[in-house]
């Protein structure tokens, strides 16, 4: 959504009166995204998501268990930062809950070059060996590398 259309959508919104709680409970969460993203670094920040704050107590949603663990070490640091800021959080909870809408980063396919040698060592070891699966695995390999016929 453009920010012109954002803008637009949040002028609509807070005309209606009674939406103005909603209203000022999401921009308290937008504020304190911004001010716990700015205070951890930028790989933990991309792996966590401000939940709710209810009565003092600030829900962040970490990616995975190793980022719930760094958050919850940091936790009375970054109260400390909100209480300093004029929110009234108390205390700091994390809870995981893995992010399944991110786009999966595409894996690259390994780029091996293997010198003349190598591959005539190897088509040597694939002549020797019986029937099996290591066989059959090395096979695939010399025919992607154009060093064995197909069959």
């Amino acid at each position: 959504m453009t920010r012109l259309r954002l803008t637009k959508l949040d002028r609509i919104l807070s005309a209606q009166g009674d939406l103005q709680p909603l209203m000022a409970k999401a921009r308290d969460l937008r504020a304190l995204t911004g001010l716990v993203h700015g205070f951890l670094s930028a790989d933990l920040a991309r792996e966590t998501r401000v939940g709710n704050i209810k009565d003092g107590n600030l829900a962040l949603i970490a990616a995975n268990s190793a980022v719930a663990a760094k958050l919850r070490l940091l936790g009375p640091a970054l109260s400390q930062l909100l209480l300093e800021r004029r929110f009234q959080v108390n205390s700091v909870s994390v809870r995981v809950q893995p992010n399944r809408t991110r786009i999966a980063v595409p894996e690259t396919q390994k780029s091996v070059h293997f010198s003349t040698h190598a591959l005539a060592s190897l088509r040597a070891l694939h002549r020797r060996l019986p029937p099996s699966p290591a066989r059959a695995a090395l096979a695939k390999m010399l025919r992607r590398h154009g060093a064995l016929p197909e069959d």
